[in-house]
């Protein structure tokens, strides 16, 4: 039980501390990303400083689209959709994209949705 106590303080120092790096790191992953490495896909995230986002993808005859709210947690994006009056039917309820070097990585591993201005620097000429 006196170790419990002990700890307290330290959980209640590092909580602050934890809250304010997972802001950071939203604040440095706010931008506009394309999907990159997906033969015959398009698609495209937007992360909005307010925490908002809007996604699409296209896949031949197929149109997805989703906007709602966007969180970092741990090392991933975590986007939750919402209807709205644009996109009655979201594309999906949750995804999760992992955050690497490479970009924001889709769950199933393929391909990588990288920032726009890196995506134009990386584009085949």
């Amino acid at each position: 039980m006196k170790s419990a106590w002990l700890a307290l303080p330290m959980v209640m120092w590092t909580a602050p501390a934890m809250a304010q790096a997972a802001q950071q790191a939203g604040e440095a992953l706010v931008g506009h990303y394309y999907l990159q490495g997906v033969m015959e896909t398009g698609s495209e995230l937007l992360l909005r400083p307010d925490g908002r986002f809007q996604w699409y993808l296209s896949y031949g005859a197929l149109d997805l689209f989703a906007e709602g709210t966007w969180r970092v947690a741990g090392e991933a994006v975590e986007l939750v959709a919402a209807p709205s009056a644009d996109v009655p039917k979201p594309g999906f309820e949750q995804l999760s994209l992992a955050i690497t070097e490479a970009g924001l990585i889709p769950p199933d591993g393929r391909g990588a949705y990288v920032r726009a201005r890196e995506a134009e620097d990386s584009a085949p000429d």
